[in-house]
């Protein structure tokens, strides 16, 4: 289960700038498909860093989400 959602990362960043780094075939949508990967694997990376906590976390904490839609975007971007 990943921390964020493409949700997450519209309320973030915005419906444009999601389409733009997600939007592999030129269609002017957001590729969900293309989120999801980069959410999970943001997702998996925390999970690195956390490898001393209890999960999966009943409730995830803001910051995480925060963190996966900033890990997303800066893959996604690259």
């Amino acid at each position: 289960m990943a921390y964020a959602s493409t949700a997450d990362m519209v309320a973030r960043f915005g419906d444009l700038e999601v389409i733009q780094i997600t939007d592999r075939n030129q269609d002017g949508l957001i590729d969900e498909d293309v989120a999801a990967v980069a959410l999970a694997d943001a997702t998996a990376e925390i999970d690195a860093y956390l490898g001393r906590f209890k999960r999966p976390f009943n409730e995830v904490p803001p910051i995480l989400t925060r963190l996966c839609c900033d890990i997303a975007r800066y893959r996604l971007c690259a």
